[in-house]
């Protein structure tokens, strides 16, 4: 979750981690003399009644990975822009770019962008910004979208496709759109209300429920992009803020999402672009619009409209916690990862391994879920 490192997972990571920890514990021991107090951490407070909603969100997931690709029917080109699992904020910005390319030269004709998420806006931006004239149409926009419901986490890696599905040279198209997309995000960090900002990470090891090997091969690239962020590494006992347990801090990019949602809309509206609030029940409905050039950027709403078998809906819950602006880090447990982002105290039950949510359509929030991932976060601030 956020995490610069090999192609291992977060689990085998923090595994690794503590293994290599203890390794180096028994061959030069460290005394720790009774007065000693490692650093406390301002902590964290997991309350139910902090919560101020959950949101389900379906990940668009495709085994080959996002689908960015022109389609021409009869005068009309669709750019299709849409499938990228966990990784749709992380990699918006270099997504958008290739869209633009697929759509033509600069000032050839109005455009027309459909879905009103995070992918959505940051195409019509880059449309706009290159000189065509753009109109977004959404039934839903902003904070009302599936984008709203992200962990708003840097993870371009997540979800992103299965080793045995994507295509030759995939990696080195991801790498583009995950460099591409970082220095916008970077960017928004100097602007008002911080969109998005750097945090610390702590992953503490241990817990109840091991780490299971997933079913499926997925795809984690995080290791092609070192350089961007700084390298996490294992606390030793004078560091350790919380004590007895393994644990790995490293640094994560935070996307503050009602904050980076208001940029995105006064970005476009600088742009002059404008927003038609519309829901299509067919692709015949979206093709009868006036503009010839259509970017498709409905994410799981592809699946009907554009008839695609390989989007694959991957369900993620997240609850809402009222804001904690003493204590802003992002904290991984026992398969549960908080984020304290400004706008919200973020907590997430992940689940063992990648396969969690797979295949799962229900967009009915899981209070079962909820309080699990609140009551394992609780016990880490006895």
């Amino acid at each position: 979750m956020g995490e610069v490192h090999s192609n291992l997972t977060r689990r085998s990571l923090l595994s690794a981690g503590a293994v290599s920890l203890l390794a180096a514990c028994s061959h030069s021991p460290r005394q720790v003399t009774s007065a000693f107090r490692p650093p406390a951490l301002p902590p964290l407070r997991f309350e139910p009644e902090l919560v101020r909603r959950m949101l389900v969100c379906l990940r668009p997931f495709r085994a080959s990975g996002p689908r960015l690709e022109r389609e021409q029917f009869g005068e009309t080109g669709v750019i299709h822009n849409y499938g990228h699992g966990g990784s749709g904020w992380s990699l918006s910005w270099g997504c958008a770019a290739e869209a633009v390319r697929l759509s033509g030269s600069a000032g050839s004709g109005p455009v027309a962008v459909v879905g009103g998420g995070v992918i959505g806006l940051t195409t019509a931006i880059r449309h706009a910004e290159s000189g065509r004239q753009v109109t977004l149409y959404a039934d839903k926009l902003a904070g009302e979208t599936a984008s709203a419901g992200a962990t708003g986490v840097w993870s371009p890696s997540s979800r992103i496709g299965l080793g045995s599905g994507v295509a030759p040279g995939f990696a080195d198209r991801w790498e583009w759109w995950a460099r591409t997309s970082f220095p916008e995000h970077w960017s928004a960090m100097e602007r008002a209300g911080k969109p998005v900002e750097i945090l610390p990470q702590y992953g503490i090891g241990g817990g109840s429920e091991p780490d299971v090997d997933a079913r499926r091969d997925w795809l984690h690239l995080w290791g092609r992009l070192r350089g961007l962020l700084p390298r996490g590494r294992m606390l030793d006992e004078t560091e350790k803020p919380f004590p007895n347990v393994p644990v790995r801090q490293s640094t994560t990019m935070v996307f503050n999402i009602d904050q980076y949602f208001a940029l995105l809309q006064r970005r476009f509206a600088a742009a002059g672009g404008s927003v038609v609030r519309r829901r299509f029940a067919s692709r015949e409905e979206v093709l009868a619009l006036p503009e010839r050039v259509i970017v498709n950027c409905m994410g799981y709403g592809a699946k009907d409209i554009w008839g695609d078998p390989d989007l694959i809906p991957v369900r993620g819950q997240v609850s809402h916690l009222a804001p904690q602006m003493a204590a802003r880090y992002s904290l991984y447990y026992d398969a549960v990862q908080a984020i304290s982002r400004r706008d919200a105290l973020v907590v997430q039950y992940v689940g063992p391994n990648d396969d969690y949510g797979y295949g799962n359509a229900d967009t009915v929030s899981d209070l079962n879920e909820q309080v699990l991932a609140l009551s394992r976060m609780r016990s880490v601030f006895p």
